[in-house]
């Protein structure tokens, strides 16, 4: 059997009295969302473009951007970044891929 105990500091805060513990993001939550495209690849999840799409989305150009999620590399051409899908890691083109060919560094 396994079974998780919430940590002690989630009881207190609950309490109005207490100030939130955490910090909170810096990007401004008044602001609109970004209206950037953020692409990736399509079928099973994984952690990697999860995180990525998570931390982008964390930073005032890609607040809250739409996610495109293919392997077409027509689809994703006219994207605004696109990240773990294409085979290419170019920063000019913004397109960021860790599986690239080619890689001999």
């Amino acid at each position: 059997s396994y079974s998780i105990t919430p940590p002690s500091f989630a009881i207190s805060m609950s309490t109005t009295n207490n100030p939130n513990p955490f910090k909170r993001s810096k990007v401004d939550p008044s602001e609109p969302a970004s209206t950037k495209t953020i692409g990736t690849h399509s079928g099973t999840f994984q952690a990697d473009e999860a995180l990525g799409v998570w931390l982008l989305r964390q930073t005032p150009t890609y607040r809250n951007a739409r996610v495109v999620r293919s392997r077409d590399k027509d689809v994703l051409a006219p994207l605004d970044i696109v990240i773990d899908v294409g085979g290419v890691y170019d920063h000019d083109a913004l397109r960021y891929d860790h599986h690239q060919r080619g890689y001999d560094e």
